[in-house]
């Protein structure tokens, strides 16, 4: 027979490991927009899982799961970055962290679908588009510095952001429409 404090660790890391599965392919699509590459992010996602289930009792109940998982993953991609040694074009962790926090208080569900739609309309910026808000938002230079690194005016850092930012939210409305989901 199990002694009630096995019992209820037990019963905490079962808890703490249904709410990774219920929440696993948020996590993906986050893990995702960090290390675009799908079989590496699939690893990261296997060793988030494992980790998470180690950890588990360190979870305390009525904090931010998704918070405290998204910190587990972000070193797990951080990780596996450093052990492949690749680099790919991609916007930065904290750029990812800048756009996501917007989208925070969505439904679940809505949340999942705008990440997914998100990542797919990055790439459709232009690279140097793609560098200004990597640049505004991950690094956050004021437009002035923005435009010392990119050569342009200061004028012409606000316009690209904010054509940059129209682009981003009309073609994240356009992918949810396409996909039936009510924005």
């Amino acid at each position: 027979m199990m002694d009630p404090t096995t019992r209820r660790k037990r019963t905490h890391n079962e808890e703490v490991a249904a709410l990774f599965l219920k929440h696993s392919s948020r996590i993906r699509g986050i893990i995702l927009s960090m290390q675009p590459d799908f079989a590496r992010a699939d690893d990261v996602l296997q060793e988030t899982f494992l980790t998470v289930s180690a950890k588990a009792n360190e979870f305390e109940f009525g904090t931010n799961f998704m918070s405290w998982v998204y910190q587990i993953a972000r070193y797990k991609v951080l990780e596996d970055r450093r052990r492949s040694g690749k680099t790919t074009e991609q916007l930065s962790l904290a750029s990812i962290e800048s756009l996501l926090a917007a989208e925070s208080n969505l439904a679940d569900d809505q949340h999942e679908e705008r990440v997914e739609a998100l990542k797919d309309c990055l790439t459709k910026l232009s690279p140097r588009s793609r560098q200004a808000i990597e640049l505004r938002y991950a690094r956050e230079h004021p437009a002035s510095e923005i435009a010392t690194v990119l050569g342009w005016t200061v004028d012409s850092v606000y316009v690209a952001l904010s054509r940059a930012r129209t682009l981003l939210a009309k073609c994240i409305d356009e992918d949810l429409r396409s996909k039936g989901v009510t924005i």
